[in-house]
């Protein structure tokens, strides 16, 4: 199970909660186990909510269109109810034909269960259903749909509502074993595609061909490319434009910024390669960089601020040869989404916790020279970080 049930229990207990209201993509999935929802296809429109008690947190109630209702295939069987809104439909059978368990689940939703007129509505529903009408409950307010909470304190006048994403995204911050085992795994994917695109580097080949190569083996692997940022030296000043058809020549860095989904969990990675011997230049604030990761990576404990975990990453960087270097973050937790809690930045406050995944990276961007930068996640431990890739983190240098 992906839930970590015991905190999850102890800080709505702190907060004198009875229930909770998933409102965004990461939340809901997390609850449900449903990972391509229509939070996903249709932001705008479309609403899902996963409803779950203080006392039965594993067993949600997930509200969703009626087109969409199907999603719930893919998510826990420890899902209560669906309960739909809207119309869709779907008609028959018209021929005598046994269906399947799962036809007749989703025949039964279609035909035979009450769809509600709105989200809000079948929101309520959901709340009565869980003995919530009358209760505490947390709202992931962050993706609360404008005119949602009004409805629900007119239906549910007797019930209590308090703003609950801060929450979430605190319950989240600590991962359990399959948590962890799915972050590895995405990373392991991503080192894979790495590892393919490195093996089509030669003279001339250009960005688009690299990035093609990269996600290719992602898709190859069951993830879906979640970004891919390769550029070939200078053009790494500006890292976050699509790869174009700049060609490789011989001495000239590759930098990466990648990584993927899978099984709703995401991977950023980064790492630095080059055709042939690099400058002397790129060599020495590639290690500056690397120096700096590292520290990080043998130094972060539980109970540091991200603002602690910033200082020392910087600290050490600027001491293994590049005295200038600034940065406004060197970092983030990450998990259902690509930047959690805990931000590795000035000024934050926040605790990491034993159990966090903290995605430490330190990137240098000089104009005339690119980007170098490292990347990786590591899971926080008593006795030991743990690093969850693999591939090395030196310079690859490609002959």
């Amino acid at each position: 199970m992906l839930i970590n049930t015991k905190r999850l229990q102890e800080k709505m207990d702190d907060e004198d909660l009875d229930g909770l209201v998933a409102t965004t993509l990461g939340n809901v999935f997390y609850f449900t186990g449903i990972v391509r929802d229509g939070l996903q296809l249709f932001p705008y429109e479309h609403q899902s909510y996963a409803v779950i008690t203080r006392d039965r947190p594993t067993e949600p109630y997930f509200v969703a269109s009626s087109g969409l209702a199907n999603q719930a295939w893919m998510g826990y069987d420890s899902i209560q109810e669906v309960i739909p809104y809207g119309n869709f439909y779907r008609p028959g059978p018209f021929v005598d034909t046994k269906l399947s368990k799962d036809e007749e689940w989703l025949r039964v939703i279609a035909q035979e269960v009450k769809s509600e007129a709105t989200p809000g509505d079948a929101l309520v529903t959901a709340l009565k259903k869980s003995n919530l009408a009358d209760k505490h409950v947390g709202l992931d307010d962050i993706n609360l749909k404008a005119g949602v909470l009004d409805s629900l304190r007119e239906k549910l006048p007797h019930a209590k509502f308090s703003p609950a994403s801060k929450l979430l995204r605190c319950i989240r911050k600590v991962k359990t074993p399959v948590e962890i085992d799915r972050l590895r795994k995405a990373a392991q994917i991503t080192e894979n595609a790495i590892i393919a695109t490195l093996g089509i580097v030669r003279e001339g080949v250009t960005e688009y061909e690299l990035a093609r190569e990269f996600e290719r083996s992602i898709v190859s692997q069951g993830a879906r490319a979640e970004f891919t940022l390769i550029r070939i030296g200078r053009n790494g000043i500006a890292g976050e434009v699509d790869p174009g058809l700049t060609p490789l020549h011989r001495g000239e860095t590759i930098w990466f910024d990648v990584g993927c989904y899978h099984e709703g969990y995401y991977a950023d990675i980064a790492r630095i390669a080059s055709l042939g011997e690099p400058s002397s230049r790129a060599s020495s604030v590639y290690h500056a960089m690397l120096v700096g990761e590292q520290h990080a990576i043998d130094n972060t404990k539980a109970g540091m601020t991200g603002e602690e975990v910033f200082q020392l990453t910087m600290a050490a960087a600027r001491a293994a040869g590049l005295p200038h270097y600034e940065r406004h973050h060197v970092g983030h937790g990450i998990g259902t989404e690509l930047y959690e809690d805990v931000l590795i930045a000035p000024g934050v406050k926040d605790v990491i916790d034993e159990g966090t995944v903290v995605n430490i990276e330190t990137p240098y961007y000089e104009f005339g020279l690119g980007a170098l930068h490292v990347e990786d996640p590591f899971v926080v431990h008593a006795d030991g970080n743990e690093l969850l890739t693999s591939l090395s983190r030196d310079l690859h240098i490609i002959e």
